[in-house]
């Protein structure tokens, strides 16, 4: 299976020299896009997804977390909001049964 990163030009230039397929967004809609095209694929084990852009297309990647593949991995970006430690923060949670990092 293939690896794919969503994010900023920017911020995902460096994976592309290591042989992940890029997807350079700079929108809402561009994100929502490359998140469609992902799925339609079919063919991608891990997706990173820079933070800012995790939230912007929150609805997409809850469609693709249905599926045991692809895992969706954040990755900090030049904005912070956080989505990375949320994200962290459930999956604890529905591994565990309640929330040991964070108390």
């Amino acid at each position: 299976m293939k690896i794919a990163i969503i994010g900023n030009h920017n911020v995902i230039l460096g994976f592309k020299a290591l042989g992940v397929d890029a997807f350079s967004v700079e929108n809402k809609s561009e994100a929502e896009r490359a998140v469609d095209e992902i799925k339609q694929k079919n063919n991608y084990g891990i997706v990173f997804i820079t933070e800012d852009f995790m939230d912007k297309a929150k609805e997409k990647l809850e469609e693709l977390k249905k599926d045991a593949l692809p895992a969706i991995v954040p990755i900090p970006s030049h904005i912070k909001t956080g989505a990375g430690l949320r994200n962290l923060k459930k999956i604890v949670e529905r591994a565990v049964g309640s929330d040991i990092l964070f108390k």
